[in-house]
């Protein structure tokens, strides 16, 4: 594990990015099948990979535990960008599961479809990126 908070938290991204690849490669009738893993608890790819989930729970709330006792409040900044990450993660997790063809069709009669949806999210916030490093040149420039 990285030595620094923004590199673990690089490394962390970078893994879910292959574990995102690794499941969407899977199918639901892998689920049920046996698994070799310890924490299958003898069971199947569904108890290992729901075992996974409920360990990082368990381990996100070692951290807010450790944080909250040491008094470490996270900064206005730090709060917005966990918020946002945890939107982020939703946002993703609204698209898992539709077919390509879904994903290119309307989400109602009329209305934008999918893609566009997420182009616009994408767009938006790259826009919004671009506006804060031009302000930030700007209070530059005054200086």
């Amino acid at each position: 594990m990285a030595a620094t908070v923004r590199d673990a938290i690089r490394e962390l991204l970078e893994q879910t990015m292959t574990t995102i690849d690794t499941l969407l490669a899977a199918t639901d009738r892998e689920l049920p099948m046996a698994s070799s893993h310890a924490c299958a608890q003898g069971k199947d790819v569904w108890t290992l990979l729901t075992n996974d989930i409920d360990h990082e729970k368990i381990h996100t709330g070692q951290v807010l535990e450790g944080r909250y006792e040491s008094r470490i409040t996270a900064s206005p900044m730090d709060r917005l960008v966990a918020e946002w990450l945890a939107e982020r993660a939703r946002f993703i997790g609204s698209l898992v599961g539709l077919t390509d063809e879904r994903f290119n069709s309307e989400t109602a009669p009329g209305q934008w479809t999918y893609r566009v949806i997420a182009k616009h999210v994408l767009r938006l916030e790259q826009q919004s990126l671009q506006t804060i490093a031009d302000d930030r040149a700007a209070r530059e420039q005054l200086r």
